[in-house]
C-alpha cells in the first residue's frame, strides 16, 4: 500500500523592511487574537472548533476587521488544538513573535520560481528565497501548509513549508517487521532489539531534577525547569531517530510495522 510522505523544508525569505514591518504587525495581531481564543475556550472548556468560531469569530471580525479571515480561521484551529493537546487544564499562550500557521488560502508559494506571497494586515506581501540544492528534491512535490516564524535577532524571516508524496511501490520482497513496546522500543523480526534503558535513565535523572527544583520554587530554579524540559525532550528525540535511521538501513525492501489496532505496511525508500 501507498504510504503519503511528508517533508518539512525550511525558506529564508528576502524582503523589503516595509514589508517585515507589515508582518511583524501580522503576527503581533494574530498571536494577540490566538490568546483571546485561547481564553474562551479555556474560561468555556471547550475545545470544539465548531463552538469557538461561533462564539469568537464575528467579535474578533469586529475588533480586528484588518485581520485576513482565513489567517482567523488558521488562529482559530491552532487554538482549539493547542487547547486539546493538554486536555484543557491548562491556557495555551503565544508571544508576541510565535509562529504563525498559514494555509494555501493565504499563502501562495511557487518552488520553481522561489517566490511567495503571504497575507497580511495591509494586503499581501511579496518575498522571495533562495532553495538549497538538499531542497531541490522536493520540487515537484504537493505543497500542504506552511509555517511563518521571526527570528528577532537576524530580524528574518522564515517559512516552513510541509510538502507531501506518495511513497513509491516496493521493489522486493524482503520484509522485517518491527514490534514496538515499552521494555524494548522496537524489536526486528532478524533478532535486532533497541531496548529503552538509555530513555528510562534519562528520564529518571530529569524526574529527580524536577522535584528537587519544584521544591525550591525560585525564579532561576524555574528557569532551569524549563531549560531541562527542552533538553529531556530533545534527548528522547534524537534517540528515536538513531533507532528508526538503524531500522531503515536494514537489508530490506519492505518494513511491516505493528500498530496497535492494525498492521501498517511501509515502503522502504532510500534518498528520500
Amino acid at each position: 500500500m501507498n504510504v503519503d510522505m511528508d517533508r518539512t523544508i525550511k525558506l529564508k525569505l528576502d524582503m523589503s523592511d516595509e514589508s517585515k514591518e507589515t508582518l511583524r504587525q501580522t503576527m503581533t495581531l494574530s498571536n494577540q487574537v490566538f490568546n483571546e481564543i485561547a481564553q474562551y475556550g479555556f474560561d468555556n472548556h471547550t475545545c470544539s472548533k465548531v463552538t469557538v468560531h461561533h462564539a469568537t469569530y464575528y467579535n474578533i471580525r469586529g475588533k480586528y476587521p484588518e485581520l485576513p479571515c482565513s489567517i482567523l480561521q488558521g488562529i482559530r484551529d491552532v487554538a482549539c488544538e493547542s487547547l486539546k493537546s493538554v486536555e484543557l487544564k491548562r491556557l495555551p499562550k503565544s508571544k508576541q513573535f510565535s509562529a504563525i500557521r498559514y494555509n494555501k488560502r493565504v499563502c501562495n508559494i511557487n518552488l520553481q520560481k522561489r517566490t511567495v506571497t503571504l497575507a497580511s494586515t495591509k494586503g499581501r506581501v511579496k518575498a522571495t528565497f533562495p532553495i538549497p540544492e538538499y531542497y531541490r528534491r522536493y520540487l515537484d512535490w504537493e505543497i500542504r501548509t506552511s509555517t511563518l516564524s521571526y527570528n528577532r535577532q537576524l530580524d528574518t524571516f522564515y517559512l516552513h513549508v510541509t510538502v507531501r508524496k506518495d511513497s513509491p511501490q516496493a521493489s522486493g520482497d524482503r520484509v522485517i517487521g518491527v514490534d514496538r513496546g515499552i521494555v524494548n522500543i522496537a524489536v526486528a523480526s532478524n533478532n535486532k532489539f533497541f531496548n529503552s534503558s538509555q530513555i528510562k535513565n534519562i528520564r529518571a535523572k530529569y524526574a529527580y531534577l524536577r522535584a528537587e527544583l519544584q521544591s525550591k520554587g525560585t525564579r532561576s530554579a524555574k528557569r532551569k525547569l524549563r531549560k531541562i524540559s527542552g533538553r529531556e525532550e530533545w534527548f528522547v528525540k534524537d534517540i528515536n531517530h538513531c533507532i528508526s535511521k538503524a531500522i531503515v538501513a536494514m537489508p530490506c525492501d519492505v518494513i511491516a510495522i505493528e500498530d496497535l489496532n492494525s498492521i501498517r505496511v511501509q515502503s522502504r525508500t532510500k534518498g528520500i
